[in-house]
C-alpha cells in the first residue's frame, strides 16, 4: 500500500476538499490584499463590494486541481468527497448571494 492509497477514501477527499480553498483564499488575500487585516476587514471589504461571492467561487475552482489530480492517480474514493465538497461550496455560494449581498441580483 503506497501512500496515495492511503488517501483513497471518501471522508479524506471531502475534507480536503473543503480545507483546500480556504487555503487558496489565504493565498488571495496573500497576493492581492495583504495591507488589510485578515480576515475582519478583509471580509468586511469583500460583503460590502459585493465581492465575496465571486472570491468564493474562484477559491472552489482549487478544487478542479484536486479533482484532475485524484483522477490521473485512479483514486476514484477521494474524487467522490471532492465532488461532495464542491457541492457544499454551491450552497455556500448561494446562501453569500442571495442573503449577504441581495442587493446586487
Amino acid at each position: 500500500m503506497n501512500r496515495l492509497e492511503k488517501f483513497d477514501k471518501f471522508l479524506s477527499g471531502l475534507l480536503i476538499g473543503i480545507l483546500f480553498p480556504f487555503f487558496v483564499f489565504t493565498l488571495y488575500w496573500l497576493i492581492f490584499h495583504h495591507q488589510l487585516s485578515f480576515p475582519t476587514r478583509f471580509i468586511r471589504y469583500l460583503v460590502n463590494g459585493y465581492l465575496l461571492s465571486n472570491v468564493i467561487k474562484i477559491c472552489g475552482l482549487g478544487n478542479l486541481l484536486l479533482f484532475y489530480f485524484a483522477m490521473t492517480k485512479k483514486m476514484d474514493k477521494f474524487s467522490k468527497g471532492v465532488i461532495f465538497s464542491v457541492l457544499f461550496y454551491v450552497a455556500l455560494v448561494a446562501y453569500v448571494t442571495y442573503y449577504l449581498e441581495p442587493e446586487y441580483i
